[in-house]
């Protein structure tokens, strides 16, 4: 599950006058709860689900999973992970009433789903834990109008007061869109593009 309209507000910090020095960036994913009440939500919904008579049948054990650096690791296309990965699906193919046990022990640790849909605090616990981005980051050069005390650029992606400078791309999005931000982003570019041209 996903929010796609976040209203957390990350930053991006200077480390240094060196401007070959990358910059500190800090997402903070959950720092409105606001996210953090429909992720919990989110969860729930697609959790109760899951555990329906009817899902279950089909579905089998369903347990509490995330984007975790275990997954990563064996998410990496390598002879050894296929090899891995060949080697667990198959025991649990054949573990029979065993797989969910053999699940809770090796993928997640004795977390339990049912233990998360019974305990907010646990519930919360883990989505705070799990909560990854999803590599769209935006909004850090907002456009905004000439009185807005965070607008870094203009509707034309004009930089204010660098004279020749313009940012077209995710990061002028004043908010976070709804949706991925991809296609607005090569609107924007397609529109700036447009003004870029015609201006001569």
């Amino acid at each position: 599950v996903f929010v796609n309209k976040s209203y957390s507000t990350g930053e991006v910090r200077l480390a240094s006058k060196d401007w070959r020095e990358e910059p500190e960036v800090e997402f903070n994913l959950l720092s409105d709860d606001r996210d953090l009440d429909r992720l919990k939500d989110a969860f729930l919904r697609a959790s109760t689900i899951n555990l329906h008579p009817a899902v279950a049948r089909v579905a089998g054990y369903t347990f509490p999973s995330s984007y975790s650096e275990k997954v990563r690791a064996i998410g990496r296309v390598t002879k050894r992970n296929e090899m891995i990965s060949k080697a667990v699906g198959g025991v649990l193919d054949m573990a029979g009433g065993l797989r969910g046990m053999l699940i809770d022990k090796l993928i997640t640790g004795g977390l339990r789903l049912r233990d998360l849909l019974e305990d907010d605090g646990a519930l919360e616990g883990f989505v705070r834990a799990t909560a990854v981005g999803v590599w769209h980051a935006s909004c850090t050069n907002r456009m905004g109008d000439d009185d807005d005390p965070m607008a870094v650029t203009d509707e034309q992606g004009r930089v204010r007061g660098l004279a020749g400078l313009r940012v077209v791309d995710a990061s002028i999005m004043p908010s976070v869109p709804c949706a991925n931000t991809n296609i607005p982003t090569i609107m924007m570019a397609e529109r700036i593009s447009d003004t870029v041209l015609s201006d001569g």
